[in-house]
């Protein structure tokens, strides 16, 4: 009888020690996770979101546990409603949830002219032939000015205008 309770004893101290080993590592274990898990530890390479549209964009972001937020737009050369710029660039390495911001590109690449007024119609129309634009219409008014010299443009000057946009021209007319 003395055998079965020594062999009963070392039984249940053994059981002791592997439910204590087992107890210790499910605390490491799940303390690791939780540490993981609570700061943030799962990393995620960017992926290439310029040149997508939009809706392309956010198809494959969904596909990984990131986020898209939409900056605004951008002139860019890009078709329009691609994205046009991303922050951070393809290939960085981020935090899962992180927020990818996307500028989406706006309509047409647009072009910052000199200011035209005061310059001779044909020297204006030499500047926006050049920067792919053209002239739509020629209004003449009497003026002190000298004769053909520009003396206001739509669109104004100093704001940015596309390629392919039409100017309208008013121009002097000398004093006749």
């Amino acid at each position: 009888m003395s055998k079965n309770i020594k062999e009963e004893k070392g039984i249940k101290t053994s059981k002791i020690v592997v439910n204590a080993i087992l107890l210790l590592l499910i605390f490491f274990l799940g303390s690791r996770l939780f540490i993981r898990i609570y700061f943030n530890e799962f990393y995620y390479k960017t992926p290439n979101l310029v040149g997508l549209s939009l809706e392309e964009a956010k198809k494959t972001i969904s596909r990984s546990a990131l986020n898209i937020r939409e900056m605004g737009e951008i002139y860019s050369d890009l078709p329009y409603g691609t994205v046009a710029v991303q922050e951070p660039e393809e290939g960085e390495i981020v935090k899962r949830h992180r927020n990818i911001k996307i500028w989406v590109s706006k309509d047409e690449p647009s072009v910052f002219l000199d200011d035209l007024i005061g310059m001779n119609y044909l020297d204006a129309t030499a500047i926006l032939e050049k920067n792919g634009m053209s002239v739509q219409e020629v209004k003449r008014i009497k003026s002190e000015l000298p004769i053909s010299q520009v003396i206001a443009t739509s669109p104004k000057s100093g704001e940015p205008v596309s390629k392919g946009q039409k100017f309208v021209f008013l121009v002097s007319n000398g004093l006749e």
